[in-house]
């Protein structure tokens, strides 16, 4: 299975890794300090080498004649250099207003900052060198393309290796470019941004359309252990990413309508739950029910429900009595009542006497809301049907303008929840064909994606050194030149200087964003 032969690979990378270092820091330093080294197209470039060659610069060559593509090309370029601008800038505002809680947060640590595979925990070795390289190629050989169709000379090509290839770059003539027209010189730096977008659609529409969109799963409708919290009742004993069959002998039917729900055990109480995994069917004996993870402070239910106990039952004012027999039933149960409804909550910890609490519900918008945390057991559910349907789309629940931004967004984030496009133990879920390599493939697919993206709207930051930067100085020398300004020398310096102001801004900006995430 998958898990086995990523085993593998991670032993078989840290060896890879170790060899390679050896290797290379008595490389780097003949390349630093041999007189010979540029005459092989080598030069140090920081902890890095840059490997100078001619490659790409017969297919440059080739595809440049085309040039009104390119002109067309060069005009698309900059419509979604345009779009992806705005679209960072605005992300940027909104992190920066989240600053303050994002301080509050828990950090994730320092080597998230890192956009290192295999450093970063977030990106791994393998399938992380595989789509930055990728993503970075396209993005170098785009700006290369541009250059020759302008007719403007492109100097090298190459590589930039530390231990293993970090990247792609392409050297134009800088007298070239320092001479070309303000037109060809949007193009040059948009275009690396709009193929990196464009590789973006393309792999994304191969994975999540072509690849997800073909499979399915035997146990679509069950519930299945997502995620699970640490000493919880079902912590240590039922595996996740488990299929639960039945709990106390009786089918397991998970449904968010509590009306539907009727068991032969009492929540909070002892049952045998039978599981399945990918190894085969399993049993544990644990105590099911709705499980309080953490009380809010200063919520309807702080000083009055506390962590680690179970809810058994709330009644309404009308004296009707709604069994909690896990999470669903607690959402659905929750999202039928109003702010200021006072219920009668039936609680226990495990293996002692129940007991009772009055809790007049706060406001949660239009509903109640009682300030707590809650899992079935320490569980949390998912169906497999609803992680393939979240993997594959990006829109996924989104109803609004306002969710479907908020959704895509976490859809890019996904790393950062276990998707990539779906977490590791989830994967045995699915009927696949020749299930090693078709989820290798998902996953070279998906980061090509996704570094695409990240490369693609980085660099429409505009701030210098990023390729924004450029773009934001040319698009401001012609907003000047419509207004008014017809010395060119005057043009250059004042959207030099605003472009350099800017660039502060947005590079500061950047700097306090990542910090508030992984400090």
């Amino acid at each position: 299975m998958i898990t086995c032969l990523e085993s593998d690979i991670m032993e078989l990378t840290y060896i890879v890794l170790l060899a390679l270092l050896v290797v290379y820091i008595p490389f780097y330093f003949w390349v630093r300090f041999s007189p010979n080294a540029e005459k092989y197209g080598l030069v140090k470039y920081g902890p890095m080498v840059m490997v100078k060659t001619k490659l790409g610069t017969k297919l440059m060559e080739k595809w440049c004649v085309y040039t009104r593509f390119w002109r067309f090309f060069g005009t698309l370029s900059l419509i979604i250099s345009a779009i992806l601008m705005v679209t960072i800038i605005l992300i940027m505002v909104i992190g920066i207003g989240n600053f303050v809680s994002n301080l509050s947060a828990p950090g994730l640590g320092i080597e998230y900052a890192l956009a290192i595979p295999g450093l970063n925990p977030l990106l791994p070795i393998w399938y992380g060198i595989i789509g930055l390289a990728v993503s970075m190629i396209v993005h170098e050989l785009a700006h290369g393309m541009q250059t020759r169709s302008n007719g403007m000379r492109v100097d090298s090509t190459g590589l930039l290796i530390a231990v293993v290839p970090m990247g792609a770059f392409v050297e134009p003539n800088e007298e070239d470019v320092r001479k070309s027209s303000r037109r060809v010189k949007l193009d040059l730096y948009s275009a690396g941004i709009s193929v990196n977008f464009i590789t973006a659609i393309i792999t994304f529409t191969l994975f999540a359309g072509l690849m997800l969109g073909g499979i399915s799963s035997d146990y679509g409708g069950n519930a299945a252990v997502y995620s699970m919290t640490g000493d919880s009742p079902a912590f240590g004993e039922i595996p996740n990413g488990s299929i639960i069959l039945t709990v106390d002998g009786v089918e397991y039917n998970y449904s968010e309508d509590y009306k539907k729900q009727d068991y032969t055990w009492v929540p909070g109480e002892l049952v045998e739950v039978e599981y399945l995994t990918e190894s085969g069917k399993g049993t544990a004996m644990i105590e099911w029910g709705l499980y309080i993870e953490r009380v809010t402070n200063s919520s309807p239910a702080d000083g009055v429900l506390k962590s680690g106990t179970f809810i058994l039952s709330i009644e309404t004012e009308d004296s009707t009595v709604y069994k909690m027999y896990g999470q669903s039933e607690f959402t659905s149960f929750m999202s039928n009542t109003h702010p200021g409804e006072t219920v009668t909550v039936t609680y226990c910890v495990p293996g002692e006497a129940s007991s009772s609490a009055t809790i007049v519900l706060g406001s949660k918008g239009d509903i109640g809301f009682i300030g707590i945390s809650t899992t079935t057991s320490g569980m949390i559910f998912r169906t497999p049907d609803s992680v393939l349907d979240q993997a594959r789309n990006p829109f996924y629940n989104a109803d609004s303008v306002t969710s479907t931004v908020t959704s895509m967004l976490g859809y890019i984030a996904g790393p950062f929840n276990g998707f990539s496009p779906m977490p590791e133990s989830v994967l045995w879920w699915y009927d696949v064909p020749l299930e090693e390599v078709f989820w290798i493939i998902v996953m070279i697919l998906y980061w090509i994606f996704w570094f695409s993206i990240m490369l693609g709207v980085s660099n429409a930051i505009p701030a210098y050194p990023f390729d924004g930067g450029f773009i934001f100085l040319g698009g401001l020398n012609g907003l000047l030149e419509k207004l008014g300004v017809k010395d060119e020398q005057k043009r250059e310096e004042t959207s030099s200087r605003i472009t350099s102001v800017v660039s502060m801004v947005m590079i500061f900006m950047f700097i306090m964003i990542i910090a508030a995430v992984v400090l």
